[in-house]
């Protein structure tokens, strides 16, 4: 499903300025980066082995906040995450386009917090099936009484068992369809995060056979991820020209990285974030990347020169995760 993550489009042209410098952190956390191509996208060499140089212009996508308000990651601006991300591409050659005549790529940031399902309905939803369960066994059980002489009595016993065996059964039915009812809220919810991160193609690689010859842990981390609050990034280019004279999205890459909310603030593993996914700039990280991250970053004053609104064409929806 597509992700609607954008509004109407300002294009950054010219440069940005801003300085920022790493400092180290009081602890590591588990950075994940998932990076694709797509129509046909790769990049040119020059004969000395460096990438050709690719003009982009930068749009702001759409914030996304999660369900609790969180200054450290509320309080900073597309600008700020504009400037660093600028930084990363100049170091694979991508440069700022002067305007909009010599921009190839369309860039689109966008961020956020992911919204995870809540569980506790689904965990009163299971206690009452295993109470309904256990009433049903317990119905199920009950015998009448013998007949001859307790005829009368016997029947009446049989007739109360028999209401008693289906009440059970009927509240069972019931809490079965509920707790279905909440796995299917779980499952859309765990869908829409998996596609936001990039987490999809390598959940269901290990949701296989693979699970029982040892891969249940990295699955059950996978999982974890996705229902947890997470800040994520997304860095997505597509075809300047197509997007502005045809209206049509042709996206080339995309980049979305992301780390655990609890425990970290945003601002402050922004830096090491985008640090450790500008790599993958433009290039197919080829499956979902797990790795170990240390450090903050400070920012500095931050210049934007050169702002015009968007055509009219362009495309003002997130990339969705194949």
């Amino acid at each position: 499903m597509p992700l609607k993550l954008f509004h109407r489009l300002s294009l950054v042209f010219g440069c940005l300025c801003a300085a920022a410098s790493a400092i180290a952190g009081a602890g590591s956390v588990v950075t994940a980066v998932y990076s694709s191509v797509s129509n046909g996208y790769e990049r040119k060499k020059l004969p000395d082995g460096t990438f050709q140089r690719e003009y982009y212009a930068l749009a702001n996508g759409r914030y996304l906040p999660g369900v609790n308000d969180n200054e450290s990651i509320d309080k900073v601006k597309f600008p700020t995450i504009a400037n660093l991300v600028a930084q990363h591409l100049a170091k694979q050659n991508y440069v700022l386009a002067e305007n909009s005549k010599s921009a190839e790529i369309l860039l689109m940031i966008s961020w956020g917090t992911t919204i995870p399902y809540y569980d506790g309905g689904n965990a009163v939803a299971v206690d009452r099936v295993l109470n309904a369960m256990n009433a049903s066994v317990a119905a199920a059980r009950l015998e009448p009484t013998p007949g001859g002489q307790q005829e009368t009595a016997a029947n009446s016993t049989r007739a109360e068992n028999t209401a008693l065996r289906e009440a059970a059964q009927n509240e069972l039915d019931g809490q079965t369809i509920e707790i279905q009812m909440f796995n299917s809220m779980r499952r859309k919810a765990n869908e829409r995060n998996a596609r936001i991160l990039g987490y999809v193609d390598e959940i269901n690689r290990l949701d296989n056979a693979l699970r029982l010859a040892g891969a249940a842990t990295s699955f059950d981390d996978l999982v974890s991820d996705i229902e947890e609050e997470r800040y994520f990034i997304i860095v997505a280019a597509y075809d300047f020209k197509t997007a502005v004279n045809e209206g049509k999205r042709k996206q080339l890459w995309a980049t979305r990285i992301s780390v655990r909310a609890q425990g970290n603030n945003f601002d402050e593993r922004l830096g090491a974030m985008l640090a450790r996914a500008s790599g993958y700039f433009g290039r197919n990280s080829k499956g979902l990347l797990r790795q170990y991250q240390e450090g903050t970053v400070n920012i500095g004053e931050l210049k934007v020169v050169g702002t015009e609104p968007a055509p009219a064409n362009t495309p003002d929806k997130a990339p969705e995760a194949k």
